[in-house]
């Protein structure tokens, strides 16, 4: 195995789920960096793997959830401050009555609650989804991924859209049915 041919092409990939789960580039970048230095430092091993990109993809996501999980507990409190920070409060109200703007808020408060949903889903739904819907890799590819069989793929991504989408309701409609 080398690790021009067999490692390296998986870096966009691990950087599209590093990103997906820290929202964070500098982060997500940094993340993919530990996980080639990780596979690296594991050369001796490569002969063992079976599969590359599943081994691959566990170790970012490892790293990634170490990360994610490591400056919530830090930076509580931090980046609520810090978030207020930066506003004018005299170009602030006319910058957010522009539409343009707006909607981009909107859209990033829409994909933050949808990252805290997926957040929620257990480790196969999560995964499932994200592989499917970001990722966009067939139901076969899922199932070698991840060593479910097609159909568990199928069912774990039906229910984790169900449960998204249940979810998301909620939240919008601030729990009212």
């Amino acid at each position: 195995m080398d690790f021009r041919t067999d490692i390296l092409p998986h870096r966009d990939r691990l950087y599209r789920l590093a990103l997906g789960i820290t929202l964070h580039t500098a982060e997500a970048e940094d993340i993919v960096q530990d996980t080639m230095l990780r596979a690296w430092e594991r050369r001796g091993e490569w002969s063992e793997i079976q599969n590359i990109s599943a081994w691959l993809t566990q170790i970012c996501r490892n790293l990634a959830l170490d990360r994610k999980k490591h400056s919530q507990y830090e930076g509580t409190l931090s980046s609520s401050a810090s978030s207020g920070a930066h506003l004018d409060p005299a170009t602030s109200h006319s910058a957010l009555s522009t539409p343009h703007l707006s909607d981009t808020l909107e859209a990033r408060e829409s994909l933050s609650i949808l990252s805290q949903l997926m957040a929620q889903l257990t480790p196969p739904q999560n995964d499932i989804i994200r592989l499917r819907d970001i990722e966009g890799l067939s139901y076969r590819e899922i199932a070698t991924e991840l060593s479910l069989t097609e159909d568990q793929v199928r069912v774990y991504l039906f229910r984790a859209r169900q449960k998204l989408r249940e979810q998301y309701m909620k939240m919008q409609n601030y729990g009212l049915q």
